[in-house]
């Protein structure tokens, strides 16, 4: 494996890598920084095609622990203590990092339908984000939609709270409003939730194909993308709190559609 030297912070590659801590630069440079070798690993065994990889000096064992790194067609860089820590937004850096190409959102293609979806309106919180992809994933969800106004996926936060989900569920970007008319128009019922609705969400039959639509964590959902749904349930909180946290209300929704298929099974 052939390591390459960086010494300094003038360095072009090191340059370029800081400028991905921002959105304006992965969107400029189709690509983003994870951190660990269970995050890298994730992502290879996903594949995702690896720019790069980082490795922090004296710490270049931790290489071994990802499988197929020696493979790989991809640079090695090792960097000082300083550089790399630099470079690392958490206060203990795992030592090996990787440059990720971002795969195309799929903004021009036909959203996939799969039995439960979720769709998500200024979710805003990049941790709610992740946390809600890594639910989604476990709950075996076939997609999540992103509409205007959340997070960048590949924000941090987000792939870390996702820890890999990010790498395999499937994410679109999209329009909601054209968005839940096509998906109702392929034959998938969207739920959205509101503290008033008359239905509560256990009460609910869930049909074979459910989409869920949750909004931004101050106001919710737009009004507008409200009146799109089909029906509408609510999360009964008999002890007094106003709401759940975004992400809290799709672990709730989407074990219920769960429990309520394998009840059937």
């Amino acid at each position: 494996m052939d390591i390459r030297l960086i010494r300094s912070n003038q360095n072009e590659q090191y340059k370029r890598w800081r400028k991905l801590h921002r959105r304006k630069g992965r969107e400029r440079y189709g690509a983003l920084l994870v951190e660990g070798p269970h995050l890298v690993a994730e992502a290879m065994d996903a594949g995702w095609k690896v720019r790069a990889c980082l490795v922090e000096e004296g710490k270049e064992g931790l290489l071994e622990e990802i499988p197929g790194i020696r493979e790989g067609s991809f640079p090695v860089y090792r960097l000082p203590v300083p550089l790399f820590r630099s470079l690392m937004d958490t206060e203990t850096p795992q030592g090996v990092a990787a440059e990720l190409e971002i795969p195309p959102l799929g903004d021009e293609e036909a959203p996939p339908v799969g039995e439960t979806l979720i769709l998500l309106d200024a979710v805003q919180d990049p941790g709610n984000l992740g946390t809600i992809l890594r639910t989604a994933e476990a709950a075996g969800a076939a997609a999540v939609f992103l509409g205007k106004g959340t997070a960048d996926p590949y924000n941090s936060k987000t792939v870390r709270a996702a820890m890999g989900s990010l790498f395999r569920l499937p994410v679109r970007r999209v329009e909601l409003a054209s968005a839940i008319l096509d998906l109702r128009r392929r034959g998938v019922v969207v739920i959205g939730t509101h503290p008033r609705a008359e239905t509560l969400h256990f009460c609910y039959e869930y049909p074979p194909r459910t989409a869920f639509l949750l909004g931004n964590e101050g106001r919710g959902v737009d009004p507008d993308l409200e009146r799109l749904v089909d029906a509408q349930v609510r999360v009964p909180m008999p002890g007094g709190v106003e709401s759940l946290n975004v992400s809290v209300t799709a672990a709730v929704l989407l074990y219920e559609r769960l429990r309520q298929k394998w009840g059937k099974a």
